[in-house]
Formats: structure tokens, sequence, C-alpha cells
């Protein structure tokens, strides 16, 4: 195994005041892993899979009885511990491995880190990692960024503990013990969402919230184990995967989730767009992370002490908002309202966590993006 660890500190100057910060902490690892941990090899040599028959019918437009065929080869939910998976890995063999570099970075002036978030660099993952106001943001809410790219992981990976094993270690390095036990929040982009979306589903217990930004394969995205854990799913417009196989299906996808397991998630539908974000997507999610780390994570919380207890919400509490309608398309003013008095159909609104929330979900919705009005 190829391992390549790199300390860096940084001291960041703050205009106008000139004042110093501390120096932040930034460690890089590089890992060669084999490919057997990726979640498609696992789907490819472990799941069950019945296309051989598939009647070529695509008709779960509302979710409601896909062909039989389909019914397995399309759920992303499945059952499989590490002892499973290890027997497989020794029936098929570990693959190729490949690198896959790891990256920290904390703020120097907050005494320990009250919660990481966790990236998947698969497409904007990257760059949201670098970006100054995501980094302003943590060193408010005292967060560490933790971010991970190569093949085996970057698109979901197996086992889970891979994920902890590597916290673990970066908490060692940087002597910050709160690593390998703070609460986390998850990004994903397109097939990102392997990891974000699916990784709360056994480990729910741990993550504050999630989203998936643009879903490669939105049904990857329905996982009933993660339904009490927020989630936020973005999509673009014209992304042309929200067409594939179709809107209304990808669109219906939370929808069910709300209905059937009263999940605690919103989506949202930016007018004009494609397949990546941009800066005006990003005030949506970063209003996300605030809201729902300040509704879960308790103000008090020191994970150098151990496991974080997560605050568990209350559906009646949140607000709901009135689904994009893509019948209508672009920019939509969407009703929101406290649960109780929420006048549309309560068992598929979006959930949305609080007032403040609701209000940056809706303009969002409206103007296509949060805080000022469309030009």
């Amino acid at each position: 195994m190829k391992r390549v660890f790199i300390l860096t500190t940084t001291t960041l100057l703050i205009a106008p005041l000139a004042a110093l910060h501390a120096a932040d902490i930034e460690l890089t690892e590089t890992l060669q892993l084999p490919e057997c941990h990726s979640i498609g090899w696992v789907r490819a040599n472990t799941q069950v899979r019945s296309q051989k028959v598939w009647d070529g019918k695509l008709d779960e437009a509302k979710w409601g009885t896909p062909s039989a065929a389909q019914v397995v080869d399309r759920n992303w939910a499945w059952k499989l511990d590490e002892v499973e998976w290890k027997q497989v890995v020794q029936q098929k063999g570990e693959g190729k491995k490949e690198d896959v570099k790891f990256d920290l970075w904390m703020p120097g002036d907050i005494p320990h880190a009250k919660g990481i978030v966790i990236i998947s660099g698969h497409g904007s993952g990257e760059g949201l990692f670098r970006r100054p106001d995501m980094r302003a943001l943590a060193r408010e809410l005292h967060l560490a960024l933790f971010k991970f790219i190569g093949n085996p992981m970057q698109r979901g990976f197996w086992p889970k503990s891979l994920l902890y094993e590597r916290l673990k270690a970066f908490a060692q390095r940087s002597r910050h013990p709160e690593l390998e036990h703070a609460p986390l929040f998850l990004y994903g982009h397109s097939n990102g969402t392997g990891f974000s979306a699916i990784f709360p589903a056994t480990e729910g217990a741990r993550v504050w919230a999630w989203v998936s930004m643009r879903p490669g394969i939105t049904f990857q995205v329905y996982q009933p184990g993660a339904a009490q854990v927020p989630g936020l799913v973005i999509f673009g417009e014209d992304d042309q995967y929200l067409a594939r196989p179709s809107k209304a299906e990808n669109l219906g996808v939370v929808e069910l989730m709300r209905k059937k397991h009263n999940a605690l998630w919103n989506f949202a539908v930016e007018p004009k767009t494609g397949h990546g974000p941009g800066d005006k997507t990003w005030p949506l999610v970063f209003s996300f992370l605030r809201h729902t780390f300040v509704a879960r994570v308790p103000a008090d919380c020191d994970s150098r002490k151990g496991p974080v207890t997560l605050r568990q919400l209350q559906p009646e509490r949140g607000y709901l908002g009135k689904n994009w309608d893509q019948e209508k398309g672009s920019y939509q003013t969407l009703p929101i309202a406290p649960f109780a008095s929420f006048a549309g159909d309560k068992s598929i609104a979006s959930w949305l966590v609080n007032s403040a929330y609701a209000a940056d979900w809706q303009a969002f919705q409206r103007d296509g993006q949060v805080g000022k009005l469309r030009n």
C-alpha cells in the first residue's frame, strides 16, 4: 500500500482588520485502494440482477408497480454486512488498485471541531472543499472539512468503516481526537450521491444531514434507512440526467420517501441550469447545512469525550413546501407554511427544518437564488 502524508499550515489574513487567525490545519494523504471498495464493484458482484428478462417498460413515473424484472435491479437499498463483503472479495478478487486522496482542512482558531463536512470530490466536490465561503462557514460553526477523491471511493464505497478508519488516522495526526467521533454532514454531486445518500442509511446515528447535488442516478436516493436524517436533493432543470428516464420519475423519488417513510427530506429544482451547480446554488446548501446543524447538534457537544447523541427532529415542528411543478417549469413561487397549517398534500410536500430555511428554499425556487431578486 502506497501512502503519502503531508502536513501544512496556513495563516489567513482577514480584511479589513488585518487580524491573523491561528495557523489553519491542512493534511493530505494518498492511499492505494482496490476497486472492490467501490460501490459499483459491490453492486456488480453482490447484488441479484434480473435484466435478462426485463420487458422494456419504464413505468415508475409515479413509483407505482414497475415490471417485476426491474424491482431488484433498480433497488439500491440492499443489505450487505462487512463479513459478506469480505467473502465476495475472497471469491472474486479485490481488483486493481488506484490512488485515493484524502484532504482535511480545519480552522486553526477553534478549540475543537463540533462536526465534519464530508465531501466526495467527484464533480463539484473538489471546488466546494476549497471555496472561501465554505471555509468561512466552517470557521463560524467550528467545523472541519474532509474530502476524498479516487475511483474506489468517490462514487460510494464499502465497507462504511473505511471512512471511520481514515477519520481516526487524521484525528491522530492532527492531534484533534474529536474527529474520530464528531457528527457528520455529507455532500455528493452526480454519482457522488452513491456516497451521500447511501451512507446515512446505516450510519444515520452520526450524520446530522446530507445533500445530493444533481444525482446521476436518482434511484440511489431511495434509502428508507436514512428517512429520519434530513436530506436535500437539488436538481438542475435542464440537466440531462434529470430526464433519464423521465423528470416525473426522478422527482417522484423524494415524494415517495416522504409518503411511505415520512422522510425529513426536501428537494429543489434550480431553474434553467444543467448538471453543474453555480455560485447561486451554494447559499441554499449552506443554509441547509447551517440550520440542520443548529437543529441536530447540541451546542455543548464535545466529541473529544466520545460519540455525540444527535437530536431527533419532530416532523410536526418543521415547515412544509409545495414541490416544484415540472409542467410549469422555470421559476415558481411555492407556498410554504408550518406543518400544522400547510394547505397542500402534507404526505409528499418537501419537509423544511424551520422557518428560516423554508424562506431560503422558497426564494431559491422563486428567484433562482437565496436573498436577492432575480434580474
